[in-house]
């Protein structure tokens, strides 16, 4: 058995590690309410948006736009891989990041764009090293950063260096909350607005200047309401996935503590028992000595 000291010493340690974990489960949790207002702000705005592009894809039939089309069979993919800049953080990586790996893998020509350090150092132990690489927007994902990343992508997608762009992240919805998954962000086929309710019916709807134009004017911030989707919701993910984690680890530690305290008092007792048996005994042979 441990010495009294070195059992409180380990005590010690303990708590200042449940004191620690016991504060990243406050701050995880803090910020993942915070950001829950902005999931679902963006969420209305994107249907919003999703209804207006179906009514006039359904009313001016004369309607075109470059980013509209169909996926190339064996074309050119660019994979936009969300993760974390931090671990402490359960399995949330790690999923995310396999998923992504079987994804790209799938893919023998294809690009990758990384947001988060755990993802670039990841395909980069893997020999796949990104092309592109976004570090600091994993734990700050505004809406000016994604405007500058749909620039990006944009750009990218209208050089043709590649034929479709699909973003894997970490869903904070429905039944695929708290799992990976892949969604494209470009090309936007028609089959895409399939599920979005239509609105209430207009005897004639004017769009100025046209149709057209105002089509055009939707389209980025269609891809805009994706990408800040993905990303708040990959942000949301990751903090509760480490709320999880650091609720766990201050239970573990509460735990060994009791453990530890109970260590703790019974090598003390075995000292004080030790103790008295040896000044009892060393009393006995005073005793003796003087007889």
């Amino acid at each position: 058995m441990a010495s009294p000291i070195e059992i409180r010493h380990h005590i010690a340690a303990v708590e200042q590690t449940r004191k620690i974990t016991g504060a990243m489960e406050m701050v995880s949790s803090t910020r993942m309410k915070r950001v829950m207002s902005h999931i679902e702000q963006n969420r209305r705005y994107f249907e919003s948006v999703q209804r207006s592009m179906k009514e006039i894809l359904l009313t001016a039939r004369d309607v075109s736009h470059q980013y509209l089309g169909e996926v190339p069979e064996n074309g050119h993919c660019t994979f936009v891989v969300i993760s974390g800049d931090k671990g402490l953080c359960g399995s949330y990586n790690h999923n995310v990041l396999e998923f992504a790996y079987r994804q790209i893998k799938a893919h023998p020509r294809h690009s990758i764009m990384t947001i988060g350090n755990t993802a670039e150092a990841y395909f980069r132990d893997r020999g796949m090293p990104p092309d592109v690489t976004f570090l600091g927007i994993a734990q700050d994902p505004s809406l000016s950063r994604a405007r500058g990343l749909v620039r990006d992508i944009m750009d990218i997608f209208d050089t043709e260096h590649t034929d479709e762009v699909r973003v894997v992240y970490t869903s904070f919805y429905g039944e695929t909350k708290n799992k990976p998954v892949v969604r494209r962000l470009l090309p936007i086929l028609l089959d895409d607005y399939g599920d979005i309710a239509d609105t209430e019916t207009l005897s004639e709807i004017i769009y100025h200047p046209s149709p057209q134009v105002v089509f055009d004017l939707l389209v980025p911030q269609y891809i805009l309401g994706i990408l800040f989707g993905v990303m708040v919701q990959a942000y949301a993910s990751e903090h509760y996935a480490r709320m999880n984690a650091m609720h766990s680890a201050t239970s573990n530690a509460q735990e060994m503590l009791k453990s530890l305290r109970t260590q703790y008092n019974m090598a003390r007792q075995s000292a004080i028992t030790n103790e008295i048996a040896e000044i009892t005994g060393a009393a006995e042979i005073l005793r003796k000595g003087d007889r």
